[in-house]
């Protein structure tokens, strides 16, 4: 059995007779050492490691013992991680329920404790949690009062007040660095196409307890929704999809309120997408209406659905682009001056414009087929699909806005050199905090 259907059946939480005759079978198939080393080294690769492991010891099964303890190594290694963060999180919780202030766990943090019953089922970057919007200010006052660490943009206070263009507070990090939360007040960027009615959001959350703390969660036609709208276009593999397929396997979800809200969001091309590459896994969803799915997203998923075709895998495309240039944007800021903020300018440019072959290849769903020819095509469609990506989280318009001022803030910048003005970093030094204890941070975001 290919390593990919093998691992998209031990993730799926609940195991059919023939699912797990299926899972015996290819299990069987690692025959001696080197085939076991190569199904972890997959596992770990696309990030499912730990759950695999912990799927595989909850039904009684194991491999050889080199590769299982390389299994629970990188199980534990996860689970220490994440226990340390909502032990950190329980803080603000707590002071939240004590000021009257509701929140809604979102994603992974909800999952771990329902669908999967498992807080290291997979590694998690940050602890997303969704607010009122009035309430930005007094949880603002909560985080700096214990002492966190505004993360990159909005450390000099632009970005106080909840802005109109956006649907996310500035990022904060606990002091111990254990706990990166985010605050937001919509499911989406209000500059998308997409139009979530936040207020039939909050109608339609229940209780929810978080490690002994009352909470919230959303709805599971909700949480379906959340997943959906937030699933990479190219960074969506195994551990991305499992939590759609498992969320359906796992909850009553009404697919037609479920529909109904894709509707009125006007997201029926995104929904498409995600849940029919979440079947490439496991065959979950019914997907009715094909022609509800347009534009960038239509080729997208009929170049995955080709690749998936040839390899049996349609992880060959996964890539994360969309973040090597947000990172890039984030350094920029950073900086007030004009000679440190050109560099990531060039860098920016150089990611769009010049990206590796390998890099252009998977945007154009051609990892598998490197020939020349093949390059040279997926180099010069290479920018639109990275603007596409790009507008598909923050909209065209503010793609567009975004990119000229990038230009006229990097000439700007030279007024710095003659009004002295802070760098993010000179703020951290301030506040007695190592810069490069927040930069390990930032690159150990996956």
């Amino acid at each position: 059995m290919a390593f990919f259907k093998l691992a998209s059946h031990i993730t799926t939480t609940k195991w059919s007779a023939n699912t797990q005759q299926a899972i015996v079978a290819g299990i069987a198939t690692l025959t001696n050492t080197e085939q076991t080393k190569a199904f972890f080294t997959y596992c770990l690769e696309w990030k499912i490691a730990p759950w695999v492991f912990s799927q595989l010891k909850r039904n009684g099964l194991s491999l050889p013992t080199e590769t299982w303890n390389d299994f629970e190594a990188a199980y534990q290694k996860v689970k220490d991680q994440n226990e340390a963060r909502n032990k950190t999180a329980l803080g603000f919780l707590e002071r939240f329920q004590a000021a009257g202030i509701e929140i809604a766990v979102l994603k992974g943090n909800y999952l771990a404790h329902t669908v999967y019953e498992e807080v290291g089922y997979k590694r998690m970057n940050d602890f997303d949690i969704l607010i009122h919007k009035k309430d930005w200010d007094k949880i603002q006052d909560i985080y700096l009062e214990l002492g966190y660490i505004p993360l990159g943009n909005g450390w000099s206070g632009e970005k106080e007040k909840p802005a109109s263009y956006s649907h996310v507070g500035m990022t904060y990090i606990s002091p111990d660095f254990t706990c990166i939360v985010g605050s937001q007040w919509g499911l989406k960027s209000p500059t998308t196409p997409y139009t979530i009615d936040i207020d039939k959001v909050w109608n339609d959350v229940h209780d929810f307890n978080f490690c002994g703390q009352a909470v919230k969660a959303l709805s599971p036609e909700y949480n379906l929704l959340h997943l959906v709208l937030h699933l990479g276009v190219y960074k969506c593999g195994i551990r991305d999809c499992m939590d759609l397929y498992n969320l359906a396997n796992n909850m009553p979800i009404d697919y037609e309120k479920y529909a109904a809200i894709c509707r009125e969001a006007k997201c029926e091309s995104k929904s498409v997408f995600a849940l029919s590459v979440s079947n490439f896994s496991t065959s979950q969803f019914t997907i009715q209406e094909k022609q509800s799915i347009k534009g960038f997203l239509k080729t997208r998923l009929e170049k995955r659905s080709a690749i998936h075709a040839r390899t049996n895998d349609y992880q060959a495309s996964y890539n994360d682009y969309f973040q090597d240039v947000e990172k890039q944007v984030i350094y920029f800021s950073l900086f007030p001056k004009l000679h440190k903020r050109f560099k990531y300018y060039i860098r920016i440019l150089g990611l769009i414009y010049f990206p590796k072959a390998a890099f252009s290849l998977k945007l154009n769903d051609n990892s598998d087929r490197p020939t020349i020819w093949r390059k040279f095509v997926s180099w010069l469609k290479a920018p639109y699909y990275i603007f596409s990506l790009i507008a598909q989280e923050i909209g065209w318009k503010f793609t567009v806005l975004l990119f000229l001022k990038l230009f006229f803030d990097l000439i700007f910048s030279l007024k710095n050199y003659f009004i002295r003005t802070d760098s993010y970093f000179d703020y951290l030094r301030k506040k007695g905090i190592n810069p490069k204890a927040i930069e390990a941070v930032v690159k150990n975001i996956q």
